[in-house]
């Protein structure tokens, strides 16, 4: 324990921005992370290290509370720990890591701070920045010098911070042979592929994964494409070019990429990429044929993921052209056009759904059909794919925020404040509307996080028992004002997609 630990908030010490990688900057720019050497405890250790370099006004930043990111730095590879543990406990610990679309965030945001989680829960908790954008995952493989970089240096960041929490956390009060891994969007997108790693159940006995991005991959030939394009922006040809720029004029080139490729490689340009040698296959191959077997996982989803990113256009579509909309994207699902019947069976089933209710708008129904395309239908896939032996616990969020000018419905990444108790933070109360209801949710959401890390099944007495998913029964934890376990609660949902999915689908690369 350091000597001088930060004054406790609620009995919990927050021990802040410790270095767990050396600066990835000059030669260790585009490799992977070097680790740094063992804390001196007798430092203080009392304020948050700088947030990875990215941009503060960027298409991602700001679309929901409480998630500023503060100044930035390359030099960045640090985490913080908030522990209530007595002299000699060794408590569960929960390493998170936060979302932000591969582009955006940091382990200091405000809904993040932990010491409201470990406080009520006596759970560790742990946050860790990695880098973001081309800084951590820019493939160079096909640029001349790219012998001397590794991919996914992003992964690579994770990677070694739960290195670092397995050889450290003990001295702070965690169980190494108990650490959960939670995160959400591209956080829980980064543990999909973490669990497709060698050797990732030596370091994690749980995962916990929120709205993951599960199908977007990238392979090399669209990874070749983004450094090629970056490579003519910015007038390089090697490497080392590229190490010679500063770090705000590579932001600047990665963000004039992700513009200029929007419409051929998608919204998320910069993302984990198969490199054959750290992630060789994507994650719905790997899990189906068996990796991180072992490790206990609960997985799910939002009701209505894609509410906050509504697409205004879709409003002056008429059928033919969700259908066209549609027919593109089923396209990227099965690497394959199935033609226009199969696309329009698909928006009527979605129209039928919604004809009477708030959410008819053409823009309603691409949402609906996004959602489930984006998020349901591969966390639905995950859980019935995995072999086992450890079990899989399936949940679907369905409370419904109160905005006041918005109906977002059940949106992604709104069960954030629930996980961490962030509703006063930032404005989060205000953007959902939360009421009671809300805050007896949260408070056991949060016990079934715990009691997870705790023992690897996320029964508690505030939810109930939470039978594992198997495709027999796909029993489900329905998370709401009135939390129950439901059977197949999506069973239309999943009926509609049957057989639109293929191994070799590209989505991030739907053009519309």
């Amino acid at each position: 324990m350091p000597s001088e630990p930060s004054p406790a908030v609620h009995g919990v010490h927050a021990v802040l921005g410790i270095p767990f990688g050396l600066a990835p900057t000059g030669d260790r720019r585009f490799c992977a992370p070097v680790a740094a050497p063992p804390p001196d405890w007798s430092q203080p250790f009392d304020r948050f290290g700088p947030a990875p370099v990215q941009a503060a006004d960027g298409p991602f930043a700001g679309a929901v509370p409480g998630m500023a990111a503060g100044p930035v730095d390359e030099d960045c590879l640090t985490l913080n720990v908030w522990t209530p543990a007595e002299p000699g406990e060794s408590l569960p610990v929960m390493v998170w890591i936060h979302g932000g679309a591969f582009v955006v965030g940091a382990s200091a945001a405000p809904t993040y701070h932990g010491a409201r989680l470990a406080a009520e829960q006596r759970v560790v908790v742990v946050t860790l920045n990695y880098r973001v954008g081309a800084f951590g995952f820019l493939d160079l493989r096909s640029v001349a010098g790219g012998e001397t970089t590794d991919t996914n240096c992003g992964l690579r960041d994770q990677r070694l911070a739960l290195q670092w929490v397995h050889d450290h956390i003990a001295a702070l009060g965690g169980d190494p042979e108990r650490v959960t891994v939670f995160g959400e969007s591209g956080g829980a997108g980064s543990i999909m592929h973490l669990l497709t790693t060698p050797g990732i159940d030596h370091v994690v006995r749980g995962a916990i994964v929120q709205s993951p991005g599960i199908d977007f991959t990238q392979r090399a030939d669209l990874a070749a494409t983004v450094a090629q394009t970056l490579l003519r922006k910015v007038g390089a040809t090697t490497v080392d070019d590229l190490r010679a720029l500063s770090a705000a004029d590579l932001l600047a080139a990665q963000l004039a990429v992700s513009q200029r490729l929007l419409f051929d490689v998608g919204t998320m340009v910069f993302h984990p990429v198969v490199d054959d040698v750290f992630v060789t296959t994507t994650p719905s191959l790997a899990i189906a044929a068996g990796a991180a077997g072992s490790i206990p996982l609960l997985i799910g989803c939002t009701a209505d993921e894609m509410r906050l990113f509504p697409d205004p256009r879709a409003d002056a579509l008429d059928d033919a052209g969700l259908t066209a909309w549609t027919r593109a994207y089923l396209t990227s699902r099965l690497s394959r056009d199935p033609g226009d019947d199969v696309a329009a069976a698909l928006v009527g089933s979605y129209r039928a759904a919604a004809q009477g209710t708030s959410r008819s708008r053409g823009s309603d129904v691409w949402a609906a059909i996004s959602a489930d395309g984006i998020m349901r239908q591969p966390v639905i896939r995950i859980a019935e794919s995995r072999p086992g032996p450890a079990p899989t616990f399936v949940y679907q969020f369905d409370w419904q925020a109160r905005h006041p000018e918005r109906e977002l419905g059940a949106f992604h990444a709104i069960e954030l404040p629930f996980v961490f108790d962030a509703f006063d933070v930032d404005g989060w109360g205000t953007f959902l509307g939360v009421d009671d209801d809300a805050r007896r949710l949260g408070a056991a959401m949060r016990s079934g996080w715990a009691a997870f890390a705790a023992s690897g099944n996320p029964a508690a007495p505030a939810l109930g028992e939470w039978p594992p998913y198997t495709p027999a029964e796909r029993a489900t934890m329905v998370l709401d004002i009135s939390s129950r376990v439901e059977l197949d609660p999506v069973r239309d949902e999943r009926g509609r997609w049957a057989g639109l999915w293929d191994p070799a689908c590209r989505p991030a690369g739907v053009a519309l």
